[in-house]
């Protein structure tokens, strides 16, 4: 019997362990928890994760079934979950806003106080919580915020409806003449994977499954023989989790905001496809090979995605027209970088450069250099000799000369060379010649009196209707 008891003790204390803690943001505060908490589960990139619809929508429906939904009239709850290794809440942090909750007392219907609120939502909440898992964060300790508001909402204008668009499942199921239908829009419906319903659309160009909890992708192509732009951004999508049949129709393809690590293998069966969107992704298992079979790519999206070496592989994607590599931790571009001699968009601001390829020459048909926000104290003397540049950001960067090269580009139409460390007017961009504008904030040149000191050079160029910001 001892023994009996002493196991149910222990099952008990370890079901009641692994409930969450629910804490007002008061409570939190008083015990100097909140600080804590985010250090000990702050996210691996140090940011705020997006919240996903489905858990926006779990938030919404436990607030509607705590309270009555119907009396609940401008209020917002604000709510921090701190999530353990396997998705599961441990701490929840809320805070009330403003509100006119009413209950009724009698015949009559008195206001309720946050304070009252917040009592409601500890001893009502905890049940609803233990069945919440984040599946995105499963492997790492995260923190993710969710915002429930309620509001009275204002009555939306009818919008024309056109035969070839297809909002929501309710409707995709209930359309009977499906051969007019060109687009499919699944977005934010708690999806799990994707439905057979999208292959009643045989002439569908564009199918919209962002924002679901899809965590595998089996795509038949030969039932969308159509399908130009497939769109699965913000979904659980993992490596070896995206299988798509060989076809050629496809172009388009967002993966962005997922959990991939890698360039799917499933694009290189879209022999036509023109357009990559992966950031927003840990792409930390990028090699030579990940780029095989890509020749027909032409935009190539790696915003934030946590790129520290970027392989010297991408030289195979010769079509390659735009490369957006924002908000990386790249120190050093690779050589063959300049054997993409199609790239018109180069984007390499938010990274730490110190340098950009000596021989970016070979980038002829570049109109457009972004490389702002970097640690660059020169250019590469090459660089001169890519006349089609028009728009040239160098901002926020360690320059404390100014580039001569600047001024052998015959073509450049905006320059911007904000925040960076030139103490005297840089004398060489009245020989700039097209410029129509100039960014000059937050450079040391600049103080109070600047427009006194400099007002001759800020006259020269503004007689050459040049728009110049300082």
């Amino acid at each position: 019997m001892k023994i009996f008891l002493t196991t149910l003790l222990l099952v008990t204390g370890f079901a009641l362990a692994a409930q969450p803690v629910v804490l007002n943001r008061k409570e939190a505060d008083a015990k100097g928890l909140w600080r804590k908490l985010e250090q000990d589960y702050k996210n691996p990139d140090e940011s705020r994760m997006e919240t996903p619809f489905s858990m926006g929508k779990a938030f919404q429906d436990m607030y509607e079934q705590i309270f009555d939904k119907d009396k609940l009239k401008e209020v917002t709850f604000w709510n921090t979950l701190f999530l353990n290794a396997e998705g599961k809440i441990d701490y929840l942090l809320f805070d009330v806003g403003k509100q006119q909750y009413r209950i009724a007392t009698g015949n009559s219907e008195e206001p309720v106080n946050a304070d009252s609120l917040s009592a409601i939502i500890k001893s009502k909440i905890v049940p609803y919580l233990t069945s919440i898992v984040s599946r995105r964060t499963v492997g790492a300790r995260g923190v993710l915020n969710v915002f429930v508001s309620f509001h009275p909402r204002t009555p939306k204008e009818p919008q024309v409806k056109k035969d070839s668009v297809i909002v929501g499942l309710a409707e995709a199921l209930a359309t009977k003449d499906t051969l007019k239908v060109k687009t499919l829009t699944l977005g934010q419906s708690l999806l799990t994977a994707i439905p057979d319903v999208v292959y009643r659309f045989p002439n569908l160009e564009q199918l919209f499954l962002g924002d679901n909890d899809i965590e595998t992708v089996n795509l038949d192509m030969s039932r969308l023989p159509k399908l130009k732009h497939l769109d699965l951004s913000r979904n659980v999508l993992r490596d070896n989790s995206i299988a798509i049949s060989k076809n050629k129709s496809l172009q388009l393809i967002n993966l962005q905001k997922n959990l991939i690590t890698d360039i799917p293998r499933a694009a290189r069966n879209c022999k036509r496809l023109e357009t990559l969107w992966v950031g927003n992704n840990r792409m930390t298992g990028l090699t030579n090979a990940s780029f095989r079979k890509l020749k027909p790519v032409k935009d190539l999206n790696f915003y934030k995605a946590e790129i520290a070496i970027l392989p010297a592989g991408i030289r195979k994607m010769r079509r390659l027209e735009v490369l957006d590599l924002y908000y990386n931790k790249l120190e050093v571009l690779p050589k063959s970088i300049t054997q993409l001699k199609k790239l018109t968009h180069f984007a390499v601001s938010h990274n730490q450069l110190t340098a950009l390829p000596s021989r970016i020459d070979r980038l002829k048909r570049v109109h457009t250099l972004y490389a702002h926000h970097n640690h660059l104290s020169k250019l590469p003397d090459r660089i001169m000799r890519m006349q089609k540049l028009r728009i040239v950001d160098l901002g926020y960067n360690w320059f404390t000369t100014f580039p001569s090269q600047l001024v052998a580009f015959t073509n450049l139409q905006e320059l911007d060379l904000s925040a960076n460390n030139f103490p005297d007017f840089p004398i060489q961009l009245l020989e700039i010649r097209k410029l129509d504008k100039l960014h000059l904030r937050g450079n040391p040149f600049l103080g109070e009196d600047a427009e006194r000191k400099y007002s001759e050079q800020l006259s020269q160029l503004k007689s050459k209707n040049i728009e110049v910001f300082y």
